[in-house]
């Protein structure tokens, strides 16, 4: 059997909030969290993740800063704890965004062919030009002026579907006169 290519690309658009709690949820797996601390608050920064926490009976506030590897970790971790299907051999890529914190997970699967391949004679944007050219064919012999159709349509490209309309409407003609 021979391989297939398939390219997975996703986007992970963390908020501040969802981002916090892996943060936390990471440094408490990992055993760095300080104990019986409330959270201040948090914000991010062009470099990462600031949060501020305090501890009980003291004044002031501490800051933590996280930087854009460490919230990768936490974010994937918090992804496995959650049931998030994270590649493993996806590349993985953290940035700062104004929705929160966004993660880019991009890779080549190779998956096998089920099915026989398509003949290289008859492939996807041959397919479309022949009945283009069908449609156009039927229009010219119904007496109806071709519609254009560009003649390098890509495999993407939707025909015309007047032109189609045409040939169906010249065929049941042809069948009727017959």
């Amino acid at each position: 059997m021979t391989n297939l290519l398939m390219h997975d690309s996703r986007r992970l658009v963390l908020p501040l909030d969802t981002t916090v709690d892996a943060l936390i949820e990471f440094d408490r797996a990992h055993k760095r969290w300080p104990e019986r601390v409330t959270l201040d608050s948090a914000r991010l920064g062009p470099s990462g993740v600031v949060v501020s926490v305090r501890h009980p009976g003291q004044g002031g506030a501490i800051e933590r800063t996280y930087s854009l590897a460490i919230v990768a970790a936490a974010i994937i971790h918090y992804c496995a704890k959650m049931r998030v299907p994270v590649p493993k051999n996806a590349s993985k890529s953290v940035s700062v965004t104004q929705d929160g914190i966004t993660m880019v997970l991009e890779g080549t699967l190779f998956l096998q062919r089920q099915h026989d391949a398509l003949p290289d004679r008859m492939g996807a944007g041959q397919q479309v030009k022949e009945s283009s050219q069908a449609g156009e064919q039927a229009a010219v012999q119904a007496g109806q002026a071709p519609s254009p159709v560009p003649s390098d349509l890509s495999p993407t490209a939707e025909p015309d579907v007047a032109a189609l309309d045409a040939a169906v409407e010249g065929q049941q003609a042809e069948n009727s006169a017959a």
